[in-house]
């Protein structure tokens, strides 16, 4: 997975503490960035991505989204949260589907999980609304700069 490219989206309450350094890694449901290309407005990726989980702060109306991107890299740990009837051991509530995807009827997303992960150096956030995606930070390693 070295080049791989993953995102995740960034729960609101989560963006201030991103930027400014008060949050440092990545953790939970992470997807391959290739397998959500279909997913182009914050509607595709709430329903794509399983966004509707009890005590999200997101709704299937929400006009924009921040999705954070990086590169994986060799030392970083995904793992396919299989539950116990695919053989595997991992429990979730709903919407966790425990086959390796989102329970997304419309969209077929490989689901991943990570323990929380230092934020590598590259990593982008992109903001999302129904007119497309536009870039708003990087990550030089130490701090968030906002995006030319």
């Amino acid at each position: 997975m070295s080049r791989t490219q993953m995102q995740k989206v960034v729960p609101p309450r989560l963006l201030v503490p991103y930027l400014s350094g008060k949050r440092t890694v990545i953790s939970g449901y992470v997807y391959r960035v290739q397998d959500c290309e279909r997913l182009t407005t914050p509607r595709d990726l709430y329903f794509g991505l399983d966004l509707s989980f009890d005590g999200s702060e997101l709704t299937a109306d929400v006009p924009e989204l921040y999705v954070m991107r990086w590169h994986a890299r060799d030392v970083d740990t995904y793992v396919v949260p299989y539950g116990p009837h695919m053989g595997g051991d991992w429990s979730d509530v709903a919407p966790f589907a425990g086959n390796g995807f989102t329970s997304s009827a419309q969209h077929a997303v490989p689901q991943f999980h990570t323990v929380p992960t230092p934020i590598p150096a590259g990593a982008e956030i992109v903001h999302v609304t129904d007119a497309g995606e536009r870039p708003f930070a990087a990550y030089d390693g130490l701090t968030w700069r906002q995006a030319a």
